[in-house]
């Protein structure tokens, strides 16, 4: 990767926002097939490969920051969607271009992966120290456990994790710098300044069932931003959109 990522544009209207989808850590944009398909029968739905991700290169010389901008040079003005680590990514491109996009959903995001002091509703770091030494055997066996803790809750669990897998491998295997930049940012990142001042309407979207994003940031979430609208699905984990894929569809598109 130097100066250009590769975008994946699907338009089949041409009316509303377009929407930006991004994904989160191990999977590719492949992992919203099934969200993108509903939602192009509306907007035009860019979805895009994270850097070390599917179609898109590594680049080690640049920084969360200067990632955020490489992105945002590639896609239009419109709605910015997250899922997870995501989220993160949509988060700071909402921050580096104010006025630009128009609205922010975030997906199972905490604004803190991680337990702080001062922000109990996480999980443990040990959680992200212990997927970072399970990368230095197979990242395969590594990213189908990431997922299954993503899946827990889930009835049809098994058999997503077995279809994202699929989808990960045809991608392409994720580049190792990637996994691991990916999982330090999961652990360091802090966006509840960030949160609190940006001025776009904001969603953020939780599952109660959910292993990784407590359900208890739902409520807590209202500290950060008494603006923002929040949605807790009591039967969903952390990927909704494959579990209650019209649902998601519907909320992104009637807002």
């Amino acid at each position: 990767m130097t100066n250009t990522l590769l975008v994946n544009q699907v338009n089949q209207v041409d009316q509303g926002e377009p929407i930006i989808l991004l994904h989160g850590w191990g999977m590719s944009a492949s992992v919203f097939d099934p969200l993108r398909d509903l939602l192009s029968h509306q907007r035009e739905v860019i979805t895009v490969d994270l850097p070390g991700y599917g179609q898109n290169q590594w680049d080690e010389s640049l920084c969360f920051e200067d990632q955020v901008a490489l992105i945002s040079e590639q896609v239009p003005e419109g709605v910015l969607l997250g899922w997870s680590m995501g989220g993160l990514y949509a988060t700071e491109m909402a921050r580096q271009n104010p006025g630009r996009f128009n609205r922010l959903i975030l997906m199972c995001c905490n604004p803190c992966f991680v337990r702080r002091e001062d922000w109990p509703f996480a999980v443990d770091e040990s959680v992200f120290d212990d997927f970072s030494q399970l990368l230095q055997g197979s990242w395969q066996s590594t990213i189908k456990r990431f997922l299954s803790l993503q899946m827990l809750g889930n009835p049809n669990a098994r058999q997503l994790v077995r279809d994202l897998m699929v989808k990960l491998e045809q991608a392409g295997e994720p580049n190792d710098a990637a996994l691991r930049f990916g999982l330090n940012l999961l652990k360091t990142a802090d966006t509840r300044l960030v949160l609190s001042r940006l001025d776009l309407p904001i969603d953020m979207i939780f599952g109660r069932l959910d292993a990784l994003v407590p359900a208890s940031v739902a409520k807590e979430i209202s500290e950060v931003n008494s603006n923002i609208q929040v949605d807790l699905l009591l039967d969903a984990a952390h990927a909704p959109f494959l579990s209650h894929t019209a649902q998601i569809a519907s909320m992104v598109i009637t807002r």
